[in-house]
C-alpha cells in the first residue's frame, strides 16, 4: 500500500472516458469552442483493464465515470456495463445530463445507483449563455428519467457572481422538492481562470452562499466522511445540501482521489501539471505490470499538494 506522510492514499478513481464535451461552459473554456476528444483515447477494454490493475495496486474501491462529457464517448456503454461487473463498493457517473434520455436503457441495464448531474440554472436563456450548448428542457427530462429509475441524484451547480447568483435559492428549492442533494461548487482556478481577472469577478465563496441560503432556510452543518470533497448542511424537514469549497475550505489534506485520463495518463493532483502515462503497462508482461504501476503511483501520490493552488490544466480533460 502506498501512503504519504499525511496518511493519504488512493481510494477513489475518476475515469475520463473522453476529453470531448457537447458543452462549452464559460467557466471551463474561454472561447466558446467545444473540447474535442484526445488524440489517442483508449478503448473501453483498456480502460477497464486499467481500473482492475489500479484496484490491485492500491485497493481503490470507488470509481466515478467522467469526461469531458462521458455520454458522448462511443465507449460509454461497454465501459459502464464492464465496470459494474467489477468488485467495487461504489460506481457513480458525472454528466451534464444532455444525453440521459438516450442512455436511459443502458443505465437501467447496468444497475447504476448513483449519478451527479451538472446544472447551473433553471432559466433557459441563462442556460444557453453559461453552457453554450444543449437545452435545459432535455436536461430536466433526463433528471426525471433518472428519478424514475430510482437513482440517487446529486446536482452540481457552479455559482457565478455575474451569471447565476440569483439562481441559488431557486436551484435549492428545485432539488429539495425532489429529494435531490444540491452541491454548490466554488469556482476553481483551473485552465484559463488561473491567471484571469474573471476568477475574482465571478467567484462566490461558501460564506456568501450560506448567507444567501440563510435568508430563507435554517440549517446546521453535519458530519462528512474523512475524504469527502463537500461540506454538508442539513435543513430540518427539507433535506441536505453541500458546498465543495475548493477555496474557502480546501480538502487537500484528506484527498484520496486519482484521475485516469481517456488517453492513459494518471493525475494525482489537480494543482499539479504532472501526468504519468500507464498505457504501455496495459500490454506489458504480467510480472512487470504491478511493480511498474506502483512506481508510477508513488510519483502521482507525491504530486499531491497541501492546499489547492489551481493549475493551467483544463479540469474537464482529466475527469472533473
Amino acid at each position: 500500500m502506498i501512503v504519504d506522510k499525511l496518511g493519504r492514499r488512493f481510494r477513489n478513481l475518476r475515469v475520463s472516458l473522453t476529453a470531448a464535451c457537447n458543452y462549452a461552459c464559460t467557466y471551463c473554456v474561454p472561447d466558446g469552442k467545444r473540447l474535442l476528444k484526445a488524440r489517442n483515447e483508449l478503448p473501453a477494454t483498456d480502460l477497464l483493464n486499467a481500473v482492475v490493475l489500479l484496484q490491485q495496486a492500491t485497493g481503490i474501491n470507488k470509481v466515478r465515470i467522467t469526461g469531458g462529457e462521458p455520454l458522448v464517448a462511443p465507449r460509454f456503454d461497454d465501459f459502464l456495463l464492464g465496470v459494474m461487473d467489477l468488485e467495487l463498493s461504489d460506481v457513480s457517473l458525472t454528466t451534464n445530463g444532455q444525453l440521459l434520455l438516450k442512455k436511459k436503457d443502458v443505465i437501467a441495464e447496468s444497475g447504476l445507483k448513483r449519478i451527479n448531474i451538472s446544472l447551473d440554472t433553471l432559466n433557459p436563456l441563462r442556460f444557453k449563455q453559461i453552457a453554450r450548448g444543449g437545452d435545459l428542457e432535455t436536461v430536466l427530462s433526463g433528471i426525471d428519467s433518472m428519478l424514475d429509475l430510482g437513482l440517487r441524484i446529486k446536482i452540481n451547480m457552479v455559482p457565478l457572481r455575474t451569471q447565476n447568483l440569483s439562481e441559488i435559492l431557486p436551484m435549492l428549492d428545485f432539488c429539495l422538492e425532489r429529494g435531490i442533494e444540491l452541491r454548490f461548487i466554488e469556482l476553481m482556478r483551473m485552465g484559463h481562470l488561473l491567471h484571469s481577472s474573471s476568477f475574482s469577478t465571478d467567484f462566490v465563496s461558501m460564506e456568501t452562499l450560506l448567507e444567501v441560503i440563510g435568508e430563507q432556510y435554517e440549517f446546521t452543518r453535519t458530519n462528512a466522511p474523512y475524504d469527502s470533497t463537500a461540506v454538508r448542511f442539513h435543513i430540518p424537514d427539507k433535506g441536505v445540501f453541500g458546498v465543495i469549497a475548493n477555496e474557502s475550505e480546501p480538502f487537500c489534506r484528506s484527498c484520496t482521489r486519482l484521475r485516469l485520463s481517456s488517453d492513459g495518463y494518471l493525475y494525482g493532483c489537480l494543482s499539479s501539471i504532472n501526468k504519468h502515462y500507464i498505457g504501455d503497462l496495459l500490454t506489458s508482461p504480467p510480472h512487470l505490470v504491478l511493480p511498474g504501476l506502483q512506481d508510477i503511483l508513488a510519483k502521482a501520490l507525491g504530486d499531491k499538494k497541501l492546499a489547492f493552488q489551481g493549475e493551467v490544466t483544463v479540469m474537464k480533460l482529466i475527469g472533473g
